[in-house]
């Protein structure tokens, strides 16, 4: 045996209790008998005849009871040796304190991270309904959101990783935990393996759930930037442009004249747009201004208004018309004397399913009756009678076009006067002012429209005429067989015409003549109301009139543009989660702290400075590299965190094995280190 000697020391010594054996080796570590020095024994199982012992050299100024001995083995066992190294000195502090710049940074983060969620917000509320005006603006204000986001992020996980430092050193100050636990306690941050260690999940839970959060919590910064998205919104602009519109004192194109003012016919323009109505079931739509826009348009034009035969005669049946030319005493009795008496005997001459007549001298009336029920008009009568008089008519509109597609709502129409001049005087009219409406004075001075004459024209020989079932049981016109304009129309559909027993009769009840849901209103009478009102607003797209019969209007002009959308509450949700969950971890980081009494970290100099157990480095003997994976009987060892020595008063603090570590105290004097020069 081989004993070295150095110098007696002169200063006080330390006590480190610690015996224990590892893989077949004996570690002991004792004082001398004076109390003045300690010393290392080592051994091997296979050689115990042959060790050495070290007294380490102290001093009253200082002291090397951690000096990293350099080995060797040698064949009759292993050779330990101190080497003194350059300059360590040994100092006291009063206690341990805290240092603030960690706590300080860590509050700093986390102020910055709500300042930028709520910068986040403000922005995309700022955003919120503004158009989008090119890609650029779109591109770039998601690129602004996701830096905020991510500022917000880094703060927020940067704050818990400081947390979790602090956690890390009281969690290990309180259990003992495998190296391998420890391993992924100081990893759990960055490898997420660490989560399936065992010991980390039993003996560090807050921990664990620390990192959790700390893994999870970046997953805000995915969400939030989506929270501003593109959408189309119709917006409105209001644009002042020229519309067609209406001028019923121009003639052009409308009369078919025999001589110098006289009318005896329609032009072919507006017969076709007559036809097409009537036929169509609905007016000729027109150009849009624009895809989508809507106007309003208040005129006069002519329409219909039909009233109920017995209804009418109760105010105007007192003659209006010329008795001299058309010698009838009063409405009703005109009306018998064209349509024929009620309910005449079936097959009779005068017996009709529908009839109407119109004559030029009824002052622009048409006369009706029709055989079929209809409970809507007149539940009293089997038959329907009624009169249809032609109004200049205050007409208030809205019209609308939706991609393209015209409607039209009517807001008011009222009927202002009936007109109630001839068809002589109308078939004259554009004698009275080229044409242009005019009071006639061969008409009680009633202003006199051609355009009128002409629509009341085209109406009377429309509707003119008798449908009727002939001595075979068929559907015979005007007393033969043909076919009416009327069958080509909507009227068709109403039940004053095809609910008669004669004409079911005669289609042996099938719906040949019908097309269901023409009928306008329900009767025939609100069917031609609506007809002479669609005529009128078919008239718009008259071609002679595009460039006389304009007007400038207010449109409203609808068109699709993207806006920004910013969805508030999925934001605002996020964050506050995102801002609690942390500000949680800062409550749990506190506490630890206090309780810990001094700022740890995660840095190698923690790693260096708490490991100077000379028990450690024979556990680490032929396993330096620090390679994974580590072997199983380092990886199992467990390790405590406190008091590992003694120096008088003071006490040495750092990891140790089970069992040999005591607890260490908040306000524990503790030996610390520092550079200093080395003793001559």
């Amino acid at each position: 045996m081989t004993i070295s000697q150095h110098p007696e020391p002169s200063g006080p010594a330390y006590t480190v209790p610690l015996a224990y054996q590892r893989d077949g080796v004996q570690f002991t570590e004792d004082r001398d008998s004076v109390g003045q020095g300690y010393g290392y024994q080592t051994a091997r199982s296979d050689s115990l005849d042959s060790y050495q012992i070290i007294d380490v050299d102290e001093t009253s100024e200082g002291a090397h009871p951690h000096n990293q001995p350099s080995k060797s083995v040698a064949r009759d066992g292993v050779h330990v040796e101190v080497e003194p190294r350059d300059g360590p000195e040994s100092v006291s502090e009063d206690g341990m304190k805290i240092s603030w710049l960690d706590p300080i940074l860590a509050i700093a983060l986390f102020i910055g991270s709500v300042l930028a969620a709520i910068g986040h917000h403000i922005y995309y509320a700022s955003l919120d309904d503004t158009s989008v005006y090119s890609d650029d603006q779109q591109v770039w204000a998601i690129r602004i959101g996701t830096g905020l986001a991510l500022l917000a992020r880094c703060g927020l996980v940067a704050t818990i990783g400081m947390v979790a430092a602090q956690q890390t050193w009281a969690t290990l100050r309180k259990k003992a935990i495998s190296i391998g636990g420890i391993d992924s306690m100081f990893d759990v941050l960055n490898n997420p393996w660490s989560f399936f260690n065992r010991d980390l999940l039993m003996h560090a839970k807050t921990l664990y759930i620390i990192a959790g959060i700390s893994w999870i919590l970046p997953l805000a910064s995915i969400v939030t930037p989506a929270t501003l998205t593109v959408r189309p919104l119709m917006t409105q602009d209001l644009v002042t442009t020229k519309v067609p519109y209406y001028n019923f004192s121009n003639t052009d194109g409308w009369p078919i004249t025999a001589g110098y003012g006289y009318y005896f016919g329609v032009g072919p323009e507006v017969s076709r747009l007559f036809t097409t109505t009537y036929t169509s079931n609905s007016f000729v739509p027109q150009s849009p201004p624009f895809p989508n826009a809507s106007y309003d348009l208040n005129f006069w034009a002519p329409s219909y208004k039909c009233s109920n035969l017995s209804e009418i005669v109760q105010t105007k049946n007192s003659p209006t018309w010329d008795r001299s030319v058309y010698n009838y005493t009063s409405l009703e009795s005109a009306f018998y004397g064209e349509i024929g008496p009620p309910q005449p005997a079936r097959y009779a001459t005068d017996h009709y399913v529908f009839k109407a007549a119109a004559s030029d001298s009824m002052n622009n009336m048409i006369l009706i009756g029709a055989n079929g029920s209809n409970p809507l008009w007149d539940t009293s009568d089997y038959s329907v009678r009624f009169v249809c008089q032609l109004y200049n008519t205050s007409y208030d509109i809205t019209l609308r076009f939706d991609n393209g597609i015209q409607s039209i709502k009517e807001n008011s129409v009222k009927y202002l006067q009936a007109q109630e001049w001839s068809g002589t005087r109308g078939s004259k009219s554009g004698l009275l002012n080229n044409g242009s409406c005019a009071p006639d004075p061969e008409a009680n001075n009633a202003t006199v429209c051609p355009t009128y004459y002409l629509t009341h024209y085209m109406f009377g020989n429309f509707l003119e005429g008798k449908i009727s079932v002939n001595a075979v049981g068929g559907i015979a016109y005007n007393n033969g067989e043909g076919q009416a304009p009327l069958f080509q129309s909507g009227l068709m559909d109403c039940p004053e015409i095809w609910n008669s027993s004669d004409f079911r009769d005669a289609t042996e009840f099938t719906s040949t003549f019908q097309t269901h849901g023409r009928c306008h209103g329900g009767t025939l009478a609100s069917a031609i109301e609506s007809l002479s009102k669609n005529f009128t607003y078919s008239l718009m797209t008259y071609r002679n009139w595009q460039n006389v019969a304009t007007t400038m209007a207010p449109v409203t002009v609808s068109s699709p543009r993207n806006i920004f959308s910013y969805d508030r509450q999925t934001l605002l949700a996020s964050y506050l989660a995102s801002i609690l969950v942390t500000l949680g971890c800062i409550v749990v980081g506190c506490m630890a702290l206090l309780s810990n009494g001094y700022t740890g970290s995660m840095n190698f100099s923690s790693v260096l400075l708490t490991t100077r157990n000379p028990g450690l480095d024979r556990l680490a003997e032929n396993n330096t590299l620090g390679k994974k994976p580590l072997p199983d009987y380092i990886s199992d060892t467990k390790l405590r965190f406190g008091i590992i020595g003694t120096r008088g008063s003071e006490t040495l603090a750092g990891f140790g094995f089970e069992g040999t570590v005591g607890p260490l105290g908040n306000t524990t004097p503790i030996l610390s280190r520092r550079r200093g020069t080395e003793k001559s």
